[in-house]
């Protein structure tokens, strides 16, 4: 009963060569690849349908309208589109005025879009702000690294001060900290 075991476990291993798992690979690749353009075409079509479609059916209602009609609907698609590039004008020129603003403040003006609003009021008052909070967060930076740290004290044998023999009885780390801690003393002990 064993052996018919061992022979099915045996058997249900199979080994591939280096070029079988090319192939095998290949294979997937080309099966992943194909439904990927697939997909991509049937929305593209589909896309174009549904462009083809508008467009049959705008044309299917301008055969139907009368001159004027169709003189006021064309109307209408060119006010739109004016109002659509004027509205992208106004933007541009905010942005704009946006960067100069920053400038003039002394503010990076990689922060404009963060500022950027729909008015030259509201873009002012957005500057006004943020240069507040950007002067608040650089002062209390300044202020941590000014801060500093506490001197150590020096570590002095018999009190305040070390003898001639002392120092040279002294390692270099010793010898470094009394240069840190105080180098006038240290000057005078080198000689």
């Amino acid at each position: 009963m064993e052996e018919e075991q061992i022979k099915t476990g045996a058997e249900e291993i199979k080994t591939y060569t280096e070029e079988e798992v090319q192939v095998m690979l290949q294979k997937e690749t080309d099966r992943k690849t194909t439904k990927a353009l697939e997909t991509a075409r049937s929305k593209w079509e589909a896309e174009y349908q549904a462009k083809l479609e508008a467009e049959k059916s705008e044309a299917e209602k301008l055969a139907k309208m009368s001159e004027a009609e169709r003189f006021e609907s064309e109307l209408s698609k060119q006010k739109e589109a004016f109002e659509t590039e004027r509205a992208q004008f106004n933007r541009e020129k905010l942005e704009l005025q946006t960067v100069k603003e920053l400038s003039a403040e002394g503010l990076p003006t990689s922060f404009s879009s963060y500022v950027l609003a729909d008015s030259a009021e509201q873009i002012k008052d957005n500057i006004k702000n943020f240069k507040s909070m950007w002067q608040t967060e650089i002062e209390k930076a300044v202020n941590e690294r000014l801060q500093g740290r506490t001197p150590k004290t020096a570590n002095k044998p018999n009190g305040d001060t070390i003898t001639k023999e002392q120092f040279d009885k002294m390692g270099y780390a010793e010898r470094l900290n009394l240069f840190n801690t105080d180098p006038d003393l240290y000057e005078q002990l080198k000689k």
